[in-house]
């Protein structure tokens, strides 16, 4: 961050301004096993951005099954029990980076964006 901070982009902006660091998981683990490693598709990711609206967690954790859980993509409300679609994640990092994804068929997530 320290060295995106230092590269001037003009009108007072770094590199660091239009930048998203993206920190996901290979994969979650099943709280149902016992022995063993076992492996789940639910998982979470960490984004660090000045882009996007920080420090905060959007959905949950179950502590009864040990899954994450979802939000609602307008507001950011955690929503117990949904399960976010690949197609709102990446519609909500690709509007925090603002591209235009018009025509793109992807759904709307303004609650990942910086207000």
């Amino acid at each position: 961050i320290a060295l995106l901070r230092s590269v001037e982009l003009g009108g007072g902006r770094s590199m660091w301004d239009r930048s998203m660091i993206y920190f996901a998981t290979d994969f979650g683990r099943d709280k149902s096993v016992r022995e063993g490693s076992g492996h789940h598709l639910n998982n979470g990711f960490l984004v660090v951005s000045p882009l996007v609206a920080g420090n905060r967690v959007l959905g949950g954790l179950d502590p009864a099954t040990g899954l994450t859980y979802g939000f609602d993509p307008m507001t950011g409300a955690p929503e117990p029990g949904r399960n976010m679609t690949e197609a709102e994640i990446f519609s909500g990092l690709l509007g925090a980076l603002e591209v235009d994804t018009t025509g793109a068929g992807l759904p709307p997530v303004p609650a990942m964006r910086r207000g």
